[in-house]
């Protein structure tokens, strides 16, 4: 009997399993990065920037669902064949600079909080975990890449959530978040925040997820119910990260400079073994990020040029080199993970802009999607997710152009 249970257990999750690879793509270092960053400087003030970053995300996800069903092509695909190459190889272009670049700020911060916590060489330590990120991507097999991310995903949430049961901003912070205000010197960190939680790149990766997943146009109804258990649990998610640094890094007035100064987070839980819980967390929430970076990147290069997106081919395993390669670049040439990430976050929101108008339009042509066609409510929220989007894209260019100025 304990046994049916747990082969029903199973088959509930595995069949939300797109949505636990989502989670898993958005809830990464960077997401943690730019959540403890944010707590720590402002309190819970940019919660409102969340939850709408989760609130367009969903619609975003929905739509780009709806558009790979119809049509049974990926965004990539539809992209370049409806707007040209040009606008094809921008989607492109944009998926992987910024997963590039995140990965250097995912990897960097994982091997140097290792490094700290082990005592070992930062670079000796990224050599080890891009290796371990390589080997998950050499697998490939995308029902074994599903069953990593839950376990990933499951011990970084449950650290965090056990942690905010014993420190935890008032009920009246956590509403006054949720009234929209930019505070000085947030501009970047807000850019960050939606270039991780409303990501682009995230959002293409769906179309491929799902596809992979072998869902069609009938899975429509349980795709919709997938797109919002991921919205929904994304910003459960980060709004505990965030609530456990306000209530203990901006209390104690400390500031982020290093991987393993995130550890105060969880002193409330752990006291002098924070960091050990921590560095527990930060390794499941890197790797959960760090090779879904370089699966997205692959998968947008190989359906441009129209070759195989088989994982186990030459070109996919030597392409994965690269991407993952990327957590050396820190330990190599220097820089601080964490503001890297948060750049390389920042990078993400003003992509965001051109992928939404161009998800939208398509979803308007009827000639691309007949029946499944935008319906009026979807249009309006599409174009308040685009002016949002400008907005975040906006405040990510400020806030880049206020960190250059002042090094």
């Amino acid at each position: 009997m304990a046994q049916n249970l747990l082969k029903k257990i199973s088959a509930g999750i595995s069949s939300y399993g797109p949505a636990i690879f989502m989670i898993g793509a958005v809830i990464g270092t960077g997401s943690v990065s730019s959540l403890v960053v944010s707590g720590a400087e402002h309190g819970m003030s940019l919660l409102w920037a969340l939850f709408l970053s989760c609130l367009f995300f969903w619609i975003l996800i929905g739509c780009v669902s709806r558009l790979t069903f119809a049509t049974g092509k990926t965004f990539v695909a539809l992209t370049k064949e409806h707007y040209g190459k040009v606008a094809g190889f921008y989607i492109v272009l944009a998926v992987t600079v910024s997963q590039f670049t995140s990965n250097i700020g995912v990897m960097g911060i994982v091997s140097e909080a290792f490094a700290k916590w082990t005592g070992m060489d930062f670079l000796l330590s990224a050599i080890i975990w891009c290796t371990f990120v390589y080997l998950m991507v050499f697998m490939g097999k995308y029902s074994a890449f599903e069953r990593i991310l839950i376990i990933f995903v499951t011990v970084f949430g449950v650290s965090f959530i056990v942690n905010l049961f014993l420190a935890h901003p008032s009920a009246g912070q956590t509403l006054a978040g949720f009234i929209p205000v930019v505070p000085k010197g947030g501009a970047l960190i807000v850019g960050a925040m939606v270039g991780t939680t409303l990501a682009g790149s995230v959002v293409v990766m769906r179309s491929f997820v799902i596809t992979d997943k072998g869902w069609t146009i009938k899975d429509l109804k349980h795709a919709d119910k997938d797109a919002l258990l991921t919205g929904a649990l994304v910003f459960i998610i980060s709004g505990v990260v965030m609530a456990c640094a306000a209530a203990t890094l901006h209390v104690m007035g400390k500031h982020v400079d290093s991987a393993i100064d995130m550890a105060y987070t969880l002193v409330p839980l752990m006291g002098r073994f924070a960091a050990t819980l921590f560095v527990i967390g930060i390794m499941a929430a890197g790797m959960s990020s760090a090779f879904p970076n370089a699966l997205v990147s692959i998968w947008c290069i190989t359906d441009y040029f129209g070759i195989s997106r088989n994982p186990k081919s030459l070109h996919f395993r030597l392409m994965a080199l690269f991407f993952v390669g990327a957590g050396l670049i820190s330990p190599i040439f220097g820089g601080k993970p964490v503001l890297l990430q948060i750049v390389s976050l920042a990078i993400q929101a003003i992509f965001l802009p051109l992928l939404v108008l161009f998800i939208t339009l398509l979803l308007n042509n009827k000639k691309v999607v007949g029946q499944y066609k935008n319906s009026k409510i979807i249009n309006v929220m599409s174009i308040i997710t685009f002016i949002f989007s400008l907005f975040m894209a906006y405040q990510a260019v400020t806030g880049l152009v206020n960190l250059i100025s002042s090094l």
